[in-house]
C-alpha cells in the first residue's frame, strides 16, 4: 500500500514535468521505483514511428527507437485498446514469445512483465505509459500496484493535455513577437501594474537614444512632467475601468533634442477568447518616431510595380523630399528625363499628381 504522503509526491512530479518537460524523467523514475519496476516510461506513436522517455539502460532506448520501435507488438496492442484501462504483462508480453522483438528486446532486458495503459484517445497520435521488470513466479499486476497505476492514470492524462496546451501557447506567443518585431514603429507591452512585459526592436532602439522616452524600474517613462502626466493617465484609461470601458488615449511627447515630437498610442489589449479580470488587463503602447525615414526598398518597388531601376531610384529620391530640379542633378540626367520618368511613376502606380504618389509610396513599406 502507497502512503499519502508518497502518492502526493508522485503526483506533483508529474504535473511539474507537465510546465517543464525536462522534469519528466525524474518523475517517471519516481514512479518506476515507487512500483518497484525495473524500467518504463511513456511512449508516444504517431503513424508507423514512435518517440519515447524511458527510464532504460541507453542501449536499450537506442536500439528501440532504431529499431524495435517498428516491431513493438505489445504497444500495437496497448495502442488500440481502450483509454485508461491498465493491462497486466502477463496478458500481452507472452502472446509472441518467439517473435525477435521478444527474444532480442524484452528478454535481454529484463522487460517480461509489466502494466500498460493508453492515455489519449487520438487516433493519429496515441501515448501510452509503460513499466517493466522481469518476469518472476508471482505476477507483476498485483492489485495494489494496479490501483496505484489506475491511480496516476487520469493526472498523467491531464499533465498531457496542460503539456500540449502549453506548447501550443508557446507556438502562438513566438507567432505574435514575431508579428510585433515586424512592426516598424515601437512597440512596447504594459501589464496592470504598468510595469513593461516586452518592447520589440524599434521600441529598444528608442529606448537607447533616451530621447524623451526611456525604461526605469521596469516601467515605461517620459522625460518631462506633462508627457509623463499625459502618459499615466492614458495607461490609466487603458488598463483600468472608467465606467465600464478602457479605452485608449493619443498625445505628443516632446524630445529634449528639438526634434520632431514622438507620437504616442495607449490602447488596451482585450482578449476575446477568456473572460478578462482588472488583475490580468495589459496595454499597448505605440510610438511613432516622425524623425525615422521608412522609405520603401528599391528591390520592393521594383517587385511590386514593375519599376526600372531608374524609375525606382527617381521614386525613392522622391520620398527623400527632392524636387525635381535636386533629382536631375544628383543622377546627372536633364530635368525633361526625371519628367518622363515621373510620368511613368503615375502610370505603374495609378496616381496623378507628386503629393499622391509621394504619400503612396510611403505607405506601403511593412
Amino acid at each position: 500500500m502507497v502512503a499519502v504522503e508518497d502518492f502526493s509526491r508522485l503526483v506533483a512530479g508529474i504535473y511539474a514535468a507537465a510546465i517543464t518537460p525536462q522534469q519528466w524523467e525524474p518523475a517517471l523514475r519516481d514512479v518506476v521505483g515507487t512500483l518497484d519496476a525495473a524500467g518504463g516510461g511513456l511512449v508516444f506513436a504517431d503513424g508507423s514511428s514512435r518517440s519515447q522517455v524511458a527510464i532504460l539502460p541507453p542501449e536499450a532506448v537506442q536500439s528501440y527507437a532504431e529499431h524495435y520501435s517498428q516491431i513493438d507488438h505489445v504497444l500495437a496492442a496497448v495502442e488500440k485498446g481502450s483509454v485508461g484501462v491498465v493491462r497486466a504483462g502477463d496478458e500481452l508480453i507472452p502472446a509472441k514469445p518467439r517473435t525477435e522483438f521478444h527474444a532480442d528486446w524484452i528478454r535481454p532486458y529484463g522487460l517480461e512483465d509489466g502494466l500498460f495503459v493508453r492515455l489519449n484517445s487520438r487516433t493519429t497520435t496515441t501515448s501510452c505509459f509503460v513499466v517493466a521488470r522481469p518476469r518472476r513466479s508471482e505476477s507483476f499486476a498485483t492489485p495494489e500496484r494496479i490501483k496505484l497505476m489506475s491511480g496516476l492514470v487520469p493526472h498523467l492524462r491531464q499533465a498531457l493535455r496542460t503539456q500540449d496546451k502549453l506548447a501550443t501557447s508557446a507556438q502562438c506567443i513566438t507567432g505574435l513577437l514575431g508579428a510585433v518585431e515586424a512592426v516598424r514603429h515601437g512597440v512596447v507591452i504594459v501589464e496592470s501594474g504598468c510595469g513593461v512585459v516586452h518592447l520589440n526592436t524599434a521600441a529598444e532602439r528608442i529606448v537607447r537614444a533616451g530621447d524623451g522616452i526611456g525604461i526605469r524600474s521596469g516601467r515605461i517613462t517620459t522625460g518631462s512632467t506633462q508627457a509623463e502626466r499625459r502618459l499615466n493617465g492614458a495607461l490609466h484609461a487603458a488598463l483600468n475601468e472608467d465606467a465600464g470601458v478602457r479605452h485608449g488615449r493619443s498625445f505628443l511627447c516632446e524630445r529634449p533634442s528639438g526634434k520632431r515630437p514622438y507620437v504616442i498610442h495607449v490602447l488596451p489589449l482585450h482578449r476575446s477568447t477568456c473572460d478578462e479580470t482588472l488583475n490580468d488587463a495589459t496595454a499597448l503602447v505605440l510610438v511613432i518616431d516622425p524623425e525615422h525615414e521608412n522609405r520603401p526598398a528599391p528591390a520592393l518597388l521594383r517587385q511590386l510595380y514593375n519599376f526600372t531601376n531608374t524609375e525606382a531610384e527617381i521614386a525613392l529620391l522622391l520620398t527623400r523630399g527632392d524636387d525635381l530640379k535636386q533629382i536631375s542633378d544628383e543622377l546627372s540626367v536633364s530635368p525633361s528625363t526625371v519628367r518622363t520618368h515621373l510620368q511613368h511613376l503615375f502610370v505603374k502606380t495609378d496616381t496623378h499628381r507628386q503629393a499622391e504618389l509621394i504619400r503612396h509610396l510611403l505607405a506601403i513599406s511593412p
